[in-house]
């Protein structure tokens, strides 16, 4: 399958999922127009000059806010695409993981198409990222690495981290030649906020109108946050579609099916990478939450008593709230998000947990692994989903999925539909 199938076929997929879904075209657009900007390979003189300096992010491990109150968009690369894989083959090891694979491949293409080299900028959370790091260095491109402690609770950790985020800003600063101030530092920290909050709101939305939005339009709209160019648009759009799904809704009626809803967590699931979602939707059940590295940084934002001082202490509060709430595989113990997903059992039904892990994101085995505990004592079954970009195993882990749906639903017919969270008591 070629890149634009891939990504058209997703596309065409969500639209037939979502009919009549109005304000849901302005994501689908979103998401088209990002990934269409990597169809042709620059090598075959299709080059796109670009007149601006550019800073491409690498995942989710870096405070945007400060990169943004330099005066610049990041360009975020997470992964996602198994076609991109291709693109990096000569470079990255086989045993990279696919998230890692497809991002190098995506950074190589789009710093061939750019007629100023980017700024990449690489957090250092696994040795899969301090590898594209190096391969881009290597290839001649401005790189810089920036080191997440991996014990959060001590001072050395905090100091590290402000130093790293202080460098990160100069940087980025010189690369596109204006300077982060105390103004730009709370403007960029509003918008994400406000980003972030109409995502909390949809999110929160979807999961009591269940039903009235897909499961993978679900994603795709989250997705899309790291492929806009007008952050405020973006959140404008959300807004209106938030209102659109509970309007939808309230023609539709609460579902009256017993049907299981599980919770995901682990390794993040990338458009047009779908095929776990689509899975869960196969299977006949209901994707209550999606957990990964993304999802407690939507409350990393500062409120509007944090966001007055100077320039120095706006940095050093921005920096301090995205780590306390960083969730990224740089830590040894990832109590962020564990803890984040008792919250969600404690406050959701949630039937079954489904663990999704790209092979080589071992983090993920050892989160799971801590979580069991918490799991037995609620009385809540995990199916472990191990998988890679490509889909040859897809027959098999659709067999192995509806085998544990079936035991879902003969687990929530007997209990009457009992949330998992009260079966402790």
């Amino acid at each position: 399958m070629s890149y634009v199938e891939e990504y058209q076929t997703v596309l065409q997929r969500i639209d037939a999922q979502n009919p009549g879904v109005r304000c849901l075209r302005y994501f689908v657009n979103a998401a088209a127009q990002w990934h269409a900007r990597f169809e042709k390979n620059p090598a075959n003189g299709t080059q796109e000059g670009k007149t601006n300096p550019v800073v491409v992010v690498l995942g989710h491990g870096i405070p945007e806010q400060l990169v943004r109150a330099c005066g610049v968009t990041p360009y975020h690369l997470l992964g996602g695409s198994h076609a991109s894989c291709a693109w990096s083959d000569d470079a990255m090891p086989r045993d990279s993981d696919p998230a890692s694979r497809s991002m190098l491949g995506y950074a190589l293409r789009l710093a061939a198409k750019a007629d100023h080299d980017p700024l990449f900028v690489v957090p250092a959370a696994n040795d899969n990222l301090r590898k594209i790091g190096y391969l881009l260095g290597q290839e001649g491109h401005e790189v810089l690495s920036v080191d997440i402690p991996s014990v959060g609770a001590s001072a050395v950790s905090w100091h590290a981290w402000e130093h790293a985020t202080r460098s990160l800003v100069r940087s980025v600063g010189h690369h596109v030649g204006r300077r982060a101030s105390a103004s730009s530092l709370a403007k960029a920290d509003q918008l994400v906020g406000a980003a972030r909050s109409a995502m909390v709101t949809f999110e929160r939305i979807c999961t009591q109108c269940e039903g009235a939005l897909s499961d993978e339009a679900r994603l795709l709209v989250q997705n899309t946050y790291y492929q806009t160019d007008d952050l405020a648009q973006w959140t404008a759009a959300l807004h209106q579609l938030s209102a659109e799904v509970q309007a939808r809704y309230r023609t539709m009626g609460r579902p009256t099916s017993s049907t299981p809803r599980v919770l995901v967590m682990g390794s993040p699931i990338l458009f047009p990478q779908y095929k776990v979602p689509a899975l869960i939707h196969d299977t006949g059940l209901v994707l209550q939450q999606a957990v990964d590295a993304a999802s407690t940084s939507r409350f990393a934002s500062l409120s509007p008593e944090e966001r007055r001082g100077g320039t120095r202490r706006l940095m050093r509060a921005i920096a301090h709230k995205h780590y306390a709430l960083d969730s990224s595989s740089a830590h040894v113990v990832n109590r962020t998000m564990e803890q984040y997903v008792e919250h969600l059992l404690a406050t959701t039904e949630v039937d079954g947990i489904v663990c999704h892990i790209l092979k080589g994101q071992i983090e993920y085995d050892f989160m799971l692994s801590r979580l069991e505990p918490l799991f037995e004592q609620l009385d809540v079954p995990v199916f472990r989903l191990e998988t890679d970009y490509q889909y040859q195993d897809i027959e098999q882990l659709r067999i192995r999925l509806e085998a544990f749906a079936e035991m879902l639903e003969q687990r929530t017919f007997v209990r009457g539909r009992v949330p998992a969270r009260r079966r402790s008591a």
